[in-house]
C-alpha cells in the first residue's frame, strides 16, 4: 500500500460542494495526516486529501467515487477542473489545526 496525496479544483456552483467533498473519509480519503513525529493530526489544506491505497488507479477511483457522492448528495455535478495526484514519502508538513489522538 502507497501513501497518496491529491490536491484539487472544482468549478464554482450556487450550492458549494468543497464541505461536502471533504467528507470522503469513507472513500479512503482524508483531510487529516498523522505527524509521526510530533504524534498528531493536522488538517490538510483545503482541497487537499491524503489516503493509503494499493496503487495510482485505485487512489484515483476513490477520488472519481467521492465527486460521484458529492454530485449526487448536493443535487449537482460536481466539475473538477484540474487535480494532481502522487503518491509520496518523506512528507514534510505543518498546520495549524493538530488534533491529538484520541
Amino acid at each position: 500500500m502507497t501513501d497518496y496525496i491529491i490536491t484539487y479544483d472544482l468549478t464554482r456552483t450556487n450550492h458549494e460542494p468543497h464541505s461536502t467533498m471533504l467528507e470522503a473519509e469513507e472513500r479512503g480519503w482524508s483531510r487529516w495526516i498523522w505527524g509521526p513525529q510530533s504524534k498528531k493530526w493536522f488538517r490538510r489544506p483545503n482541497t487537499t486529501l491524503v489516503g493509503v491505497f494499493a496503487d495510482r488507479d485505485t487512489a484515483k477511483r476513490a477520488f472519481d467515487d467521492a465527486v460521484a457522492a458529492t454530485s449526487q448528495e448536493i443535487g449537482r455535478k460536481v466539475t473538477v477542473e484540474k487535480f494532481i495526484l502522487a503518491s509520496y514519502s518523506g512528507e514534510l508538513f505543518n498546520s495549524g489545526d493538530r488534533v491529538d489522538p484520541t
